[in-house]
């Protein structure tokens, strides 16, 4: 008899936590179905969710650790693997910890990043620790560190679908974070307003109800022409400028030489 069931889990791809449903038959992994009481997704699930599961039973999958030797892999036990790996990497922190580095994962728990970077700084005497996140998030951290004070997400990933205008920038949710790109349009079907400005006429700038093109790097000049215009036209807020925020004197004179007709020359 053919056994065929669901399994909950939680989609390992990226931060968001969907929740999928492994469909499992006579105890193999053959496909995704939809979770959806599961509150994150409610039943949705992007490509990488839906067909990621494709590596479990791929023939071509490593299922044991190989060690090279005269130019070729051989099969090897963990233990062996791990004393090898161990040995190298107290041979060559021994000589110098800068010639060691360490690369993590961003999927990984919390714990699994901690002890990573503990094995780095602390066995190794490496400051050397990354990950792949690096590329995308470490100007996200930045900017959001200077402009709310940190540099973690400062919302409810449900909140969008409540906003009444959302202004995006520089952000193409509809085919990188297609999550979120569906909370945008619950919060159109509610009512809401969308405006996109990106130079490229992206699958999220589709369904804006605004889309400003600008050249790619004028990011900046369009931000502080715009800041200027709500100082003109006094739009801002007072109240919250004074008890809130830090430098903003600072940061009016810097936007004065932005008036439209040279922000219009810059971004196009």
């Amino acid at each position: 008899m053919v056994e065929i069931k669901y399994v909950p889990s939680i989609c390992p791809y990226c931060g968001t936590g969907c929740g999928i449903n492994f469909v499992v038959k006579d105890g193999k992994i053959i496909g995704v179905e939809p979770y959806k009481r599961h509150p994150v997704n409610e039943g949705k699930v992007c490509p990488k969710g839906n067909f990621g599961y494709q590596f479990i039973n791929r023939e071509d999958r490593l299922t044991t650790p190989l060690i090279k030797e005269n130019g070729e892999f051989r099969e090897a036990s963990w233990d062996e693997a791990l004393d090898l790996v161990a040995n190298k990497l107290k041979e060559v922190s021994d000589e110098d910890p800068n010639k060691v580095g360490f690369y993590a994962c961003a999927r990984s728990p919390n714990e699994n990043i901690y002890i990573t970077q503990k094995l780095a700084r602390v066995a190794c005497g490496t400051q050397n620790v990354d990950h792949c996140a690096r590329i995308c998030h470490g100007p996200t951290v930045a900017g959001l560190a200077t402009t709310f004070g940190s540099g973690a997400m400062t919302n409810g990933f449900d909140s969008i679908k409540e906003a009444d205008y959302i202004f995006c920038i520089g952000s193409n949710n509809m085919e990188a974070h297609p999550l979120f790109g569906r909370k945008m349009i619950q919060a159109k079907q509610n009512g809401a307003k969308l405006v996109v400005l990106d130079p490229r006429f992206t699958p999220t700038a589709k369904i804006a109800d605004e889309y400003v093109q600008f050249e790619t790097g004028t990011d900046v000049a369009l931000m502080n022409a715009m800041i200027k215009v709500i100082i003109d036209k006094g739009l801002q807020d007072d109240e919250f400028i004074a008890n809130r925020t830090k430098g903003y004197e600072e940061m009016k004179e810097v936007v004065q030489k932005y008036d439209l007709d040279m922000a219009s020359e810059i971004t196009g």
